[in-house]
């Protein structure tokens, strides 16, 4: 159970005196609060349904899955450069839509293969949607085939677009390497360690 702090215009009529003196004392220490506050108890459902009903409901977080987006597409999402914004913006939406496993895609009327690391777009209606103009568009997409980061595949309704290094970039394959072990050190060293951290005990 989460407790959470609901202002209204008029105090709840259940809470005791001895909990409606604590809570006035609470909502106090907000700058400007001139209402008083009561307390509910409330589960995480109730919660999700008051404050995240439309968008953001907890069965949505669960539901929808997750997506690793490398930090340095976030950090340039809001980049003064117009190419440079709109390459991370295409990076962005590239990361977020890519499958996570082995699947397929649909556009249009056609249905298409699509492997993990891959999604299918129409060029065309992702620049209409990022509100950039088509040239600028394809030069940002010819930046990220360049630099080798994307592989374009034409289609007959869109393009298949391949994230060439995702399993590396996203960090799925990192459980499969087991951490070193530390290296022994040699008897000698390990004794002048011993030695020089007890020295008392060696004198005996």
């Amino acid at each position: 159970m989460n407790i959470i702090l609901i202002k209204e215009f008029t105090p709840d009529m259940t809470t005791t005196s001895l909990e409606a003196a604590s809570i006035q004392g609470l909502g106090g220490a907000f700058s400007g609060a001139k209402q008083p506050f009561y307390s509910k108890n409330r589960n995480f459902t109730q919660l999700s349904n008051i404050i995240m009903e439309k968008s953001c409901s907890m069965r949505k977080l669960i539901n929808e899955g997750y997506c690793a987006i490398p930090r340095a597409v976030l950090h340039n999402l809001t980049n003064p450069d117009d190419l440079e914004k709109l390459v991370a913006n295409l990076l962005f939406n590239f990361f977020m839509d890519a499958r996570f496993v082995d699947g397929t895609m649909a556009i249009k009327n056609s249905v298409y293969p699509c492997r993990r690391g891959q999604l299918i777009i129409q060029q065309k209606k992702m620049a209409a949607q990022l509100n950039v103009n088509y040239r600028l568009f394809r030069q940002a997409m010819d930046f990220l085939k360049g630099d080798g980061i994307i592989e374009v595949e034409r289609l007959k309704d869109g393009s298949r677009i391949t994230i060439t290094a995702y399993d590396m970039l996203v960090g799925a394959k990192l459980k499969e390497h087991k951490p070193a072990e530390p290296k022994k050190l040699p008897c000698d060293v390990y004794e002048i360690n011993m030695r020089e951290m007890f020295p008392d005990q060696n004198n005996n």
